[in-house]
């Protein structure tokens, strides 16, 4: 979780996002690739698995956020978009994220190859919830006709997955869960930085 002054800093940036269609929507276009990275990242940690099926659920509502942000992304912005520079907030920032979470998570729980999966995807939902919350609650504030309430319905029910499959597969998960924590937390501020230096 974010300081308090970091909080603060954070529902700032996402007010002045929301006060311009054009960098609403390349904040919105930013998101949708932070999910389609996140989609990624679930098919390449399982494609030499016989890959689960809540693991293939989870695979396709990831996919199915980033498609949702893209689409509410080039209806605000007037226009299509893609995952370059020009349309987004962060993306440097979002691809250093999302390898660099990945590349520490991986060497911490390094002595079980399922469990990386697990852990990145803890990680990324508890900050997903805490960011599309006050996203949403800043839209509501300022009458946006945008609603995240069931993709977070869904990243809620994602993060008790992994929580539920750590606590019964990992006898380290108190510990690991902190380290992760402590990974994770760092890496979003960086992001946040850059993306609210597009701004």
């Amino acid at each position: 979780m974010l300081s308090r002054n970091r909080s603060s800093s954070l529902k700032a940036f996402l007010e002045t996002v929301v006060s311009a269609p054009e960098r609403h929507a390349r904040f919105l276009n930013t998101l949708s690739f932070l999910e389609h990275l996140g989609s990624r990242k679930i098919f390449l940690s399982h494609c030499r698995s016989a890959f689960p099926g809540g693991v293939l659920e989870h695979l396709a509502e990831e996919t199915r956020h980033a498609s949702f942000f893209r689409k509410h992304a080039e209806r605000i912005g007037g226009r299509a978009l893609s995952y370059v520079s020009g349309d987004m907030l962060a993306l440097a920032s979002s691809r250093f994220y999302f390898a660099r979470l990945d590349a520490l998570v991986t060497r911490l729980v390094r002595d079980d190859r399922a469990l990386p999966y697990y852990y990145v995807s803890l990680s990324i939902e508890r900050r997903a919830l805490e960011l599309y919350g006050l996203y949403e609650e800043i839209l509501g504030g300022v009458g946006r006709p945008l609603t995240l309430k069931g993709l977070l319905a869904e990243e809620k029910r994602h993060l008790a997955e992994m929580e539920e499959s750590l606590l019964r597969n990992d006898p380290l998960y108190p510990e690991r869960e902190k380290a992760c924590s402590g990974i994770e937390g760092p890496l979003f501020e960086r992001w946040l930085s850059a993306a609210m230096a597009k701004t």
